[in-house]
């Protein structure tokens, strides 16, 4: 009894050390909304130093960006995005590219999440066609859970407006 009492209180004691106690809590962009596949060039995200973070960025005033501590992306925001946009059929015209720069990938005091950026389709280094995006969507609820959402909402906005420009 009293061995199974003592290994009662290691299990229950290893168990307690195993929950993070900081209270971060990771964050994955939801499932596109899109028909596959998207583009049928090859594609490539770049974000500013400012957005490439682990923490979800957040503009708390016109000139005042922060990126969280405690509200993080699950895995590099570069590679989430890229993800996102690489869902696309290549085998149409394998020497275009399609460059998609984000300058907004964020919250804002406004109660948005921001999409901002520009996309450059190129062809063995000359540029066919550039264009800018931006789309704001308006969080259904306070939290980080929604602008994640909102986000992933934008984000698919953004991909059908690129889609329907390129030429």
């Amino acid at each position: 009894m009293r061995k199974l009492l003592i290994s009662l209180i290691t299990l229950f004691g290893l168990l307690g050390c195993s929950t993070p106690t900081d209270g971060t809590n990771a964050y994955l962009l939801p499932e596109s909304t899109l028909d596959k596949p998207i583009f049928k060039v090859k594609t490539k995200v770049e974000l500013p130093d400012y957005l490439d973070t682990i923490g979800i960025a957040y503009r708390k005033s016109e000139n005042e960006l922060v990126s969280a501590r405690k509200h993080v992306w699950a895995e590099n925001l570069e590679g989430l995005l890229e993800e996102r946009v690489n869902i696309s059929d290549t085998s149409g015209e394998p020497e275009r590219e399609l460059t998609i720069t984000f300058e907004q990938f964020n919250g804002s005091y406004t109660g948005n999440a921001e999409v901002k950026g520009t996309w450059v389709l190129s062809d063995q280094g000359s540029e066919l066609a550039r264009a800018d995006f931006e789309s704001k969507v308006p969080l259904k609820e306070a939290g980080y859970e929604a602008l994640v959402e909102a986000l992933g909402e934008g984000l698919d906005q953004v991909l059908t407006d690129i889609q329907a420009q390129l030429p």
